[in-house]
């Protein structure tokens, strides 16, 4: 039986910065979610960091928050189920993506005359 014929919901692939936060709030570590479902997620925490087995998810963008169980570990990723529902608020920060607007670059050594 492979690891996704245990899932009781389906993943989906993401990029997201997200905090670990415990100690009623007062410890935070920086991870990034890898995958995310609507029963847990899997997440990246730098090498060496030692997660503990019970905190909250945050992923700020989103306004998204989560109390976490670690179910597994390998190496830097953490896989983690959601002890309740995640809530989702507003964002405490925004995501702003621009656009690079350039002049067309030519591939042509000289001009053309």
């Amino acid at each position: 039986m492979t690891d996704a014929d245990k899932r009781v919901a389906a993943r989906k692939r993401v990029l997201k910065g997200a905090r670990i936060v415990y100690n009623d709030r007062s410890s935070t570590l920086s991870c990034t979610v890898r995958d995310l479902s609507d029963t847990g997620a899997r997440l990246r925490v730098p090498q060496g960091q030692a997660v503990p087995s019970q905190f909250d998810l945050l992923i700020d963008v989103d306004g998204f928050e989560a109390p976490c169980t670690v179910v597994w570990r390998r190496g830097e990723e953490v896989g983690v189920t959601f002890d309740a529902p995640p809530t989702v608020n507003a964002a405490k920060r925004a995501q702003v993506v621009t656009a690079i607007d350039r002049a067309p670059v030519s591939i042509r050594r000289k001009p053309i005359q």
